[in-house]
């Protein structure tokens, strides 16, 4: 949004533009109201991930840190911090003062309390972009048309006392009070990030908490970190299972719970275990989920300790000391369900002072649906309204008895004529001589008709082969309910599902292939549900064991909601397929895995 209105606030002094200014008031009225909308879900449309230039910015004690990624395409907006090997126009070791001087007073400024900081320059390389998850679609876009190269810069800004206030602000063109460089930027407050990756178009101004860093926020409201409450609560409601996802700073639980820890303090990486346990055991008694009128004893799926950075909400994966006032911690609670519910209820009580709100959404099927929890409307009731949702199912590809096309109709014209031409064949002849019209068109019905045709089953002979069309569907019906099995938590139902289209010599192989192939390993091994398989192609192949072998292409896309986040997979496979029947029901009993990609 801060990119549009940069736009249009530059059409509007372009003295270019006459056409476009009179609409202008117009334009910037309707997006603002259309931008409401689209709060509802909190990934931004601005993709400020693929700006020519990143900025991050790190006030600490006793100084700012900010490093620079700059990209060819704005140099020019640069060149007084770009070593002239770099860029032509950039600074020399004669000028490099006197270039840098002026960078900090007049191109890119840090100011604090009407005093213009001047910074040091630590490192100056040239390095390959760094790519970056996008926060919207949660993959790296390898389409970006951002130079593939940039120039690292790290700048240090000292100051003394703990300012209240900070203002920032790019390189400006001339007459203007906005910035034409593209310029994507975060800010982080001893390593709490105060917004989300956005773009740094005019002079903004930061309002600094040092008691609390988590309460520091910028005067301009459409750049301030989403996650803005130290509570947060997510809901899914999926097939054969609900889950409860509970977000909270590790700070803000002190009011309930003595954690002992103070701000300035560091929680080590030895002391983190037992504060994971004790947290998920204060939030199962805390945590009263109701499913279809029966409260519901929780299963702690999962429990992290996460951090907020630009790529969103990322599990700490490699244990290291963490920051006590930015620390965030997420526990997942998971419900086993038979099916879909058709009403579950949270019902909260953690408010007080400082948490006046807890930002909740309740995703199922259908999509996302956003509610605030507050003391005076605490409880969360999500609705069963999926009137044409079709409940996954698994259900056993029985073998049936073999069969062939009778063309009825097509034969009833044969028979037809053949009596006709018993009884009267003379006078029959001379008739079609004279009505060739007629004849000829019985003959093209006739021909015409073949396709229609009923299949009258053979007893007592079993069906062992199939059409390239039959077979397709076979082997989709097949590959279905092997990954549909994986929508069951417990394994000894995975394992009782899979059995219904699997050999039991190959259960084991399937259950750790297949769940191998749809964990997302950056979140914490939280399982992807297939929710979409498309055959791509199938080949019958020889083979000197019982049943048939098929060579298969395919490809399955899955999805799972969390932390608010839609995470997607999609994988390409190539294998044989051997099936045979096993009490009256085909099965798969080997894989020979040829390929297996990862497209997503």
């Amino acid at each position: 949004m801060n990119l549009f209105i940069l736009y249009i606030y530059k059409a509007n002094n372009l003295k270019t533009n006459f056409m476009l200014r009179p609409f202008i008031p117009i334009i910037i009225i309707c997006f603002l109201f259309v931008s409401n909308f689209s709060r509802a879900d909190y990934i931004s449309l601005i993709q400020a991930d693929k700006c020519e230039n990143i900025v991050e910015i790190f006030i600490e004690e006793g100084q700012i840190r900010i490093t620079f990624e700059l990209g060819q395409k704005d140099f020019q907006w640069f060149k007084n911090i770009i070593p002239q090997k770099y860029y032509p126009d950039g600074y020399t070791e004669k000028t490099m003062q006197e270039c840098l001087l002026k960078y900090f007073n007049e191109n890119f400024i840090v100011e604090i309390s009407g005093k213009i900081l001047v910074g040091k320059v630590i490192k100056t390389e040239k390095i390959k972009r760094i790519m970056r998850s996008s926060l919207y679609t949660g993959k790296i876009d390898t389409t970006s048309i951002a130079s593939p190269e940039v120039i690292f810069v790290e700048v240090v800004y000292p100051f003394k006392g703990k300012p209240k206030r900070i203002s920032l602000t790019p390189p400006l063109q001339d007459g203007y009070d906005v910035t034409f460089a593209n310029i994507g930027f975060v800010v982080y407050h001893n390593t709490i990030p105060i917004n989300d990756l956005r773009y740094l178009g005019t002079t903004e101004y930061i309002n600094l908490d040092w008691n609390d860093p988590w309460y520091s926020y910028f005067d301009n409201k459409n750049i301030r970190r989403h996650h803005n409450s130290s509570i947060m609560s997510y809901l899914y409601v999926d097939p054969y299972e609900v889950r409860h996802e509970v977000l909270s700073r590790i700070k803000d639980l002190d009011y309930w719970i003595d954690i002992n820890y103070k701000l300035g303090d560091y929680i080590e990486v030895e002391e983190q275990e037992e504060l994971k346990n004790k947290i998920a055991n204060f939030l199962t008694e805390r945590n009263k989920v109701i499913i279809d009128g029966v409260e519901v004893e929780p299963i702690v799926d999962k429990v992290h300790f996460v951090t907020v950075a630009m790529s969103g909400i990322q599990i700490q994966q490699i244990p290291e000391r963490l920051n006590y006032s930015s620390a965030i911690i997420g526990v997942i609670f998971a419900y086993p369900n038979p099916g879909i519910p058709q009403e579950v209820t949270i019902e909260w009580d953690l408010f007080n002072d400082n948490i006046t709100q807890v930002p909740n959404t309740a995703t199922d099927p259908a999509g996302p649906m956003k509610y605030i929890l507050q003391p005076d409307d605490s409880i969360l009731v999500w609705k069963n309204y999926l009137k044409k949702y079709k409940l996954p199912t698994i259900t056993e590809v029985e073998v049936t008895n073999a069969s062939f096309s009778f063309p009825y109709l097509t034969i009833f014209i044969l028979i037809f004529w053949f009596v006709l031409l018993l009884k009267n064949r003379k006078e029959i002849f001379d008739w079609v001589k004279k009505k060739k019209i007629i004849f000829l068109v019985s003959f093209i019905i006739g021909s015409v008709s073949l396709p229609i045709a009923v299949d009258i089953e053979i007893p007592f002979l079993k069906k062992e082969g199939f059409s390239k069309p039959e077979s397709e569907v076979l082997i989709d019906q097949l590959l279905k309910n092997t990954y549909r099995a994986f929508d069951f938590r417990d394994e000894s139902d995975v394992y009782d599902k899979l059995e219904i289209s699997n050999t039991g010599d190959l259960l084991t192989e399937i259950y750790i292939q297949t769940k191998r192939g749809m964990v997302l390993e950056n979140q914490g091994g939280i399982q992807v549900k297939v929710n979409e398989l498309n055959i791509i192609d199938v080949l019958e192949e020889e083979t000197d064991t019982d049943g048939i072998s098929y060579n298969c292409r395919w490809t399955v896309k899955g999805s799972v909601g969390h932390w608010g986040h839609i995470h997607n997979r999609i994988n390409k496979y190539n294998a044989v397929l051997s099936i045979k029947p096993v009490d009256g029901v085909w099965k798969v009993h080997n894989i020979d895995m040829i390929e297996e990609s990862r497209l997503l």
